[in-house]
């Protein structure tokens, strides 16, 4: 059977009657995250993106042909047999690398085989702290674009002067799920506002390798944006201890000129992750991203 999809908002029972279910199933899935919404409304009623629905009936991409794609899209939609297996089997698809790791995952040779990571990187750390200390009390031209660079003095007894960055931690809790619904959101949101956002510290070294476990994000912001994401990522404040956000606001236009995408994600540059570990007392973990 063949199903004709419009760029459009569908509600729950739409979405039951494309995929072949019940009311019932389509609740069930959101639960289990195996079908996401793009909207819930402020009475608690969801609302359905092509996107979404696509995203459910093919989670591994395997979409139809895309030559003649118009804003009408054909798909073929999955057998109800089908879309109940599906459900049962309980697949789960975790495209992000190591940042879409919960904090309290842990696998079976984690608990057999623990890793000292203390002890692992102590003596790496002993190595690069007095070379990452010099270079972030020197600004790197990594860490700046062309029309925000400082103009380099005519005499060399007389010293550079650069602006201090001024810069915020708010922390919160949201509703949206775990960390990695928090980052799919919060990418989400910027793209779709038009506004700038860079991971860092331990999610900024998790799109560069894997770690351990970490129970918070980290992601910079612009001042003026942080209403922005507080209403579309459902933020309420908390404790540093408890939270699962903390956003620096700044004013600095350097930190998003340098940053990069990596892994649909984007990230701060490396001295920036460097210099923010170890402002936390995170001197192991800044070992690990070398030079």
């Amino acid at each position: 059977m063949t199903v004709e999809l419009e760029d459009r908002l569908y509600t729950s029972t739409e979405v039951a009657d494309v995929l072949g279910v019940s009311l019932r199933s389509i609740y069930r899935y959101l639960e289990e995250n195996k079908l996401q919404a793009d909207v819930k409304t402020a009475t608690g009623r969801h609302r359905f993106s092509k996107q979404n629905i696509l995203q459910f009936l093919y989670p591994l991409g395997n979409t139809v042909s895309q030559a003649g794609q118009s804003p009408r899209m054909q798909v073929q939609a999955a057998p109800v047999q089908q879309v109940k297996q599906e459900a049962k089997s309980e697949v789960q698809i975790k495209p992000l690398p190591t940042i879409v790791q919960e904090a309290q995952a842990v696998t079976p040779q984690e608990t057999q085989e623990p890793v000292d990571w203390l002890a692992k990187f102590r003596e790496a750390a002993e190595k690069y702290k007095q070379e990452a200390v010099q270079a972030v009390s020197t600004p790197a031209p990594a860490l700046e674009s062309p029309q925000f660079a400082q103009p380099l003095s005519s005499s060399p007894l007389q010293p550079v002067s650069h602006p201090q960055e001024v810069q915020t931690k708010y922390y919160y809790k949201s509703n949206v799920g775990g960390l990695k619904d928090i980052a799919q959101q919060l990418d989400k949101s910027a793209r779709k506002s038009g506004v700038p956002y860079a991971f860092t510290m331990q999610a900024g070294l998790s799109l560069h390798k894997p770690i351990k476990p970490f129970s918070i994000l980290h992601a910079y912001v612009r001042a003026q944006d942080r209403d922005l994401f507080e209403r579309m990522l459902e933020l309420s404040g908390s404790d540093e201890n408890a939270a699962q956000l903390c956003l620096f606001t700044t004013d600095s236009q350097t930190i998003f000129a340098a940053a990069k995408e990596m892994h649909g994600l984007f990230v701060v540059s490396d001295l920036q992750i460097k210099k923010d570990l170890l402002d936390n007392g995170e001197e192991d973990l800044a070992a690990e991203l070398g030079n």
